[in-house]
């Protein structure tokens, strides 16, 4: 058996060593092989974006993977696990607790994305990727699955994984052009400042209020530590991530000056307000000056989602379940629930979890184990991933532009919400897929009905 993994970002890692470790002891032995479009590690480290918070469900689906790139998560992260939330006027609307490790096993925690992609691929080995490997198109049929490169090579595979992107050429290949990504209206502008070079007072400040998320009407502005130690000052390593959420038809080109950018914050949330704000630095002005300042690499990320997919596989009255989508390729996650890492990496113990009972652990045949696997998995994964995105949706809505009215009642919400209780958070946190797999199997069987 061989599977295709088309995309060397976090999920498609993610899905790589999650089959390997799974699928060990399958016999006949399977071949995975993981293609890249990058040239190499250093090429796709480069592009992987900006700051995220990895949700304790995100972090558990990654240790099931891997404890060693969890562990190597849990060092390099900060904790997270209350938030701050303010207005634009700098009123408290209150601080909520995210996802404490105490209560979870995990914890919340702020961090660069490349930090996680590299837990991840330094698990990888010589020759696992394919590197400079652009895939053009993907057919299947009766037996295969054709893969055509750039190039004009084409490989053949018995299970394609498309971990593609938003993007995807193998979303495309199933579902055709309808469900091409979209921009959803809101841009988010952002990076990373040292910590050393903020104000002293900036620094006292984030003793009390560390991961601050402040609301206005015309967008929304956060910030927090994204490395663990914050607390010496001369630590080259301790930095600060920033960004800006906002309404806008027409997003800035990715090559925008940060000049521009800079003049755009400031006449977004130059008038904003902060408790920690000095006459001498006003907090929202000195992250901007110090976010755009010469040298300092300013990301520009439209939101690009995809339309609700109705399948996430090639299962249907002719297809045999040869292709699956995993992560953005088949959920494409907004960045306002934070669980787009974590959906992917659950979606890929969760591929390989159910490859690993229909194929191995019952011995059903190739094509048999990968019906049974595109079924499952379609409906283990999408109702909760479909869950989460209508959340996304919600909170995308209120870092729109607002009326007076819609921002009172922003507002008012987000006070209630501060005081509802932690245990809220326990079916999105405490969610674990090896858990819902385990059920899954054992409530259905082994009986795969196509619609």
């Amino acid at each position: 058996m061989k599977i295709a993994v088309v995309g060397a970002g976090i999920g498609g890692v993610a899905a790589f060593l999650a089959l390997r470790k799974h699928l060990a002891d399958a016999s006949p032995p399977v071949t995975i092989v993981l293609y890249e479009s990058h040239d190499s590690i250093t090429s796709t480290t480069s592009v992987i974006g900006g700051g995220l918070g990895l949700a304790p469900n995100g972090l558990r689906a990654i240790s099931r993977i891997s404890p060693d790139a969890a562990v190597y998560i849990e060092e390099r992260g900060f904790p997270g696990e209350v938030f701050t939330c303010r207005n634009s006027k700098g009123k408290l609307l209150g601080r909520f607790r995210v996802g404490r490790k105490a209560r979870y096993g995990f914890g919340e925690l702020m961090l660069p994305r490349a930090t996680v992609h590299d837990a991840l691929i330094q698990e990888l080995r010589p020759g696992d990727v394919a590197w400079g490997k652009k895939v053009r198109s993907v057919r299947e049929n009766d037996a295969s699955v054709e893969l055509t490169l750039e190039d004009g090579a084409v490989e053949t595979a018995d299970l394609v994984i498309g971990a593609d992107g938003v993007r995807s050429i193998v979303r495309e290949s199933i579902l055709g052009q309808q469900y091409t990504a979209k921009y959803e209206g809101l841009t988010g502008v952002g990076g990373f400042i040292p910590i050393a070079a903020l104000s002293e007072s900036f620094r006292a400040s984030l003793r009390d209020d560390l991961v601050t998320m402040t609301f206005g009407s015309n967008g929304f502005f956060g910030y927090s530590p994204c490395s663990v130690d914050i607390t010496d000052s001369k630590n080259a390593q301790a930095q600060l991530m920033w960004w800006s959420t906002y309404e806008t038809t027409d997003p800035p080109p990715r090559d925008t000056p940060p000049t521009t950018i800079l003049e755009q914050l400031i006449a977004r949330h130059g008038h904003w307000v902060s408790p920690a704000d000095t006459p001498e630095h006003p907090v929202f002005r000195e992250i901007m000056a110090l976010g755009c300042a010469a040298g300092a690499k300013v990301l520009i990320l439209p939101g690009y989602v995809t339309p609700r997919l109705p399948r996430w596989s090639s299962l249907t009255g002719a297809g045999g379940g040869r292709v699956l989508l995993l992560g953005d390729a088949a959920h494409a996650m907004p960045p306002h629930a934070g669980q787009g890492v974590a959906c992917a990496a659950e979606d890929a113990v969760a591929i390989a979890l159910l490859l690993k009972h229909y194929r191995v652990s019952h011995r059903f045949g190739l094509e048999e184990s990968l019906r049974h696997t595109a079924k499952a998995y379609e409906g283990v994964r999408m109702k909760r991933v479909g869950r989460i995105l209508d959340m996304a949706k919600y909170r995308g809505d209120t870092k729109k532009t607002l009326s007076w009215w819609q921002e009172k009642m922003r507002d008012w919400a987000m006070w209630v919400f501060c005081k509802l209780p932690e245990s809220i958070n326990d079916g999105e946190f405490g969610y674990d897929v090896e858990v819902d797999i385990a059920k899954y199997v054992a409530k259905s069987g082994c009986e795969v009905k196509l619609k």
